[in-house]
């Protein structure tokens, strides 16, 4: 397996001008929609919208589309102050408005959407719930300061909010562009980053970049048909060498359906906790670790437990509840989790052996549906992927609350313990005490078996060794850019 590689310098950097080719997982959704897999999309968008800010891999900040953004402590807010002259790819010059809104979007969709998770702590956000049409000034927290500069206050300090809108998803975007419901393309992406949409083919299932810097082009194929492609992102193919993520860009765990009455019982998802051998689910995958808690390795505030397979009492638990059919083989829903592939989804019939062992029979099914059913009362859980590459773990807890949260209903409603804790955390006045507080978060969703965790996976990218020199700086995460490889 090999590392993702750095570029000796500029100059070789700028070598690669050549056509790009691109392979995605094979799908009917356009990488760019918001229901393709989010390794598909960061890859896809992150050219095309550019980003307001940059991480490191020590998580410093680098400005993007940005030319400024700090902290006014006499103010009390947050300044993002766009850069002189930015265009976007329909001709439009950027405003402070259009940062405004591309913040703001998510908050209209009618289904649950990840900017909550992100971005819900903007004073005033509640003001525009149930708004349907975006009118600029109605959030208290965001304020116009001039044609490029956007005031933004929180609700609650928090240290890590720059560093939460060093997404793609979260850059300026023209509201023509869009269709009513703010996240759907008209027709195909139109930002500020360095690539325009020059085509756009669904039969065909390509799309096509052109720089505008020095007019390299990017074709980005997400079909089944034949494709000569240089890099493939998150697929592989026998002729091609891998390269992987340093860090875990998302981990898989198993969620379950508290709408559920079986579900619900903590006896229930003890059970499945102790019929589960995650090291048999990640053997043989270079890709796949095994994963015990609800963040990932790299992330702070573990517990740094390791849960033992017990067999025999993971049998007992399940005997002992009331309307469990042990008979009946039920359906466990999984969006976009490989399991045709005869190694990277082999741990789904791993996992429906593990629990065969204690006589609960499951089959895993592919799903259309990247969030989840609130008004699903019948599955017991599902199996879904989160992102690893937030740099505040608070995020992810922030998901297992709330009306609003796209994981809803996989989490207890109203736990009064659990928002004790997360606030407490929200409030941390120093780093080593927030990290305690996310510990104790960690310790309380692990001892009530809240989710049960299966493993963290890399972002796999396969290459080309004959064509692709290296595949550049890649830091993202789950953003895998695109942009940054160069060919020989």
């Amino acid at each position: 397996m090999l590392s993702l590689l750095v570029p000796k310098s500029e100059a070789q950097a700028s070598l690669g001008l050549t056509d790009l080719r691109v392979q995605l997982k094979p799908t009917d959704i356009p990488p760019f929609d918001k229901g393709a897999s989010v390794d598909s999309m960061y890859a896809t968008i992150a050219p095309i919208l550019g980003q307001l800010v940059y991480t490191t891999d020590s998580y410093d900040l680098v400005p993007g589309l940005l030319e400024s953004l700090n902290f006014d402590y006499k103010r009390g807010a947050y300044i993002l102050r766009l850069r002189d002259g930015l265009v976007f790819h329909n001709g439009r010059k950027v405003t402070s408005k259009d940062l405004e809104f591309s913040l703001l979007r998510g908050f209209y969709s009618k289904k649950p959407s990840f900017f909550i998770s992100f971005l819900n702590n903007i004073e005033g956000i509640e003001s525009i719930k149930n708004d349907k049409t975006f009118v600029s000034g109605k959030v208290k927290g965001l304020k116009l300061l001039d044609e490029r500069t956007l005031e933004v206050r929180l609700i609650k300090p928090n240290p890590s909010f720059l560093h939460s809108i060093a997404r793609p998803y979260f850059s300026p975007v023209p509201i023509e562009a869009l269709q009513d419901d703010y996240e759907t393309w008209k027709t195909y992406p139109v930002g500020a980053g360095s690539y325009i949409v020059t085509s756009f083919n669904s039969e065909k299932r390509l799309l096509k970049l052109k720089s505008i810097k020095n007019g390299r082009t990017i074709s980005i194929h997400y079909g089944n048909a034949p494709f000569i492609s240089d890099i493939e992102v998150a697929t592989h193919t026998e002729n091609k060498e891998i390269a992987a993520s340093k860090r875990a860009a998302s981990l898989t765990s198993i969620y379950f359906n508290y709408n559920n009455a079986v579900a619900a019982y903590l006896r229930f998802r003890q059970a499945i906790h102790l019929a589960v051998d995650r090291d048999d689910l990640s053997l043989g995958v270079e890709i796949y670790t095994p994963a015990h808690e609800f963040l990932a390795q790299h992330l702070p505030g573990r517990t740094m437990t390791r849960v033992n397979r017990n067999l025999d009492k993971a049998k007992a638990l399940l005997k002992s509840i009331d309307g469990l059919d042990l008979s009946q083989t039920y359906e466990i829903p999984i969006f976009s989790g490989q399991i045709e592939d005869a190694k990277y989804g082999a741990y789904a019939k791993k996992l429906e052996r593990q629990l065969s062992d204690v006589g609960l029979k499951v089959r895993l099914v592919n799903s259309t549906e990247k969030l989840f059913d609130k008004s699903n009362k019948t599955t017991l859980f599902r199996l879904a992927s989160l992102g690893a590459d937030v740099a505040d773990p608070l995020v992810l807890f922030g998901l297992l609350r709330g009306d609003d949260s796209p994981l809803n209903p996989h989490f207890p409603r109203k736990d009064t313990q659990f928002e004790q804790l997360l606030d407490e955390a929200q409030l941390a006045a120093t780093f080593d005490q927030k990290i305690l507080s996310v510990k104790g978060l960690s310790e309380y969703v692990q001892k009530n078996v809240w989710m049960v965790p299966l493993f963290e996976k890399k972002l796999m990218i396969s290459i080309n060794p004959s064509r692709v020199q290296n595949v550049g700086r890649q830091d993202g995460g789950l953003t895998f850019f695109l942009d940054r490889v160069t060919l020989k």
